[in-house]
């Protein structure tokens, strides 16, 4: 079973080079590779695919290359028992409505296909976005649920842009796993069909050590401080998806 990485228009390369990083360390036993618009579309994919990323970048690109199809195979292949993450511009897209630096001239406000979790996804909610910029990258305090039992209370993650998932508390098949500072929902769990979706506002897989921007350093040495609970997390996460492909084959 594979790993399959979202890599095709307006996915970001510096999210990319993160996650493919962290999937080796925390992930070694799986394959992880590469699938395009085109590929999702012809569903080829489905039979050997443990997980299904779409990671940061720019939606609307999302919106271009997936709708119709694509969006339609995604779907059927959580709803069957797969398994999909959305991080960032991956997690916006997921939701069925996107409200995105409102008011601003790179507003995007609109309804989305994809609708994984049915709500709201509205950001930035930590510092306004700028496209090619860290301006508005912030390390993330997130609130852990205490019910997952990870034997940690907070973390922190790398931000830039990142939304938050509106009344995800009250919205059904949806749990949140963690909160921004001021208990908006930033990372959280939909139970699709027989499939589940996570969704994160935040990188989770930004390793401290590859943030090499001189710019970022102050954020760099918070995440750095505070890495072993991201970790933590992190691996809760991978261990969920994984342990849900042994179920499914019980």
């Amino acid at each position: 079973m594979k790993i399959k990485i979202y890599n095709d228009l307006g996915v970001s390369k510096e999210s990319i080079k993160h996650c493919v990083h962290t999937l080796r360390l925390y992930a070694p036993k799986y394959n992880v590779d590469y699938i395009t618009a085109q590929e999702i579309i012809d569903d080829k994919w489905v039979q050997n695919t443990l997980l299904l990323i779409l990671l940061g970048g720019r939606d609307l690109y999302y919106v271009q290359k997936l709708q119709g199809k694509g969006n339609a195979n995604i779907k059927n292949y959580i709803k069957n028992g797969g398994n999909f993450l959305g991080i960032c511009a991956g997690s916006y897209y997921s939701g069925n409505y996107v409200e995105f630096a409102k008011g601003t001239n790179i507003e995007v406000i609109s309804k989305r296909e994809l609708k994984i979790f049915n709500g709201m996804v509205r950001g930035p909610l930590l510092a306004p976005y700028y496209y090619n910029s860290h301006k508005g990258t912030r390390a993330a305090y997130l609130k852990i649920n205490p019910t997952l039992n990870l034997n940690i209370k907070d973390c922190y993650a790398f931000y830039n842009g990142g939304g938050y998932f509106i009344d995800a508390e009250n919205t059904k098949d949806t749990e949140i796993i963690a909160s921004y500072e001021d208990s908006q929902a930033a990372i959280i769990k939909c139970t699709y069909g027989d499939g589940t979706a996570i969704l994160s506002g935040v990188h989770l897989e930004y390793e401290p050590a590859l943030i090499k921007n001189q710019s970022l350093n102050n954020i760099r040495k918070i995440l750095k401080a505070h890495d072993t609970e991201r970790i933590k997390l992190l691996n809760y996460i991978l261990d969920f998806f994984g342990n849900s492909l042994i179920e499914r084959n019980l």
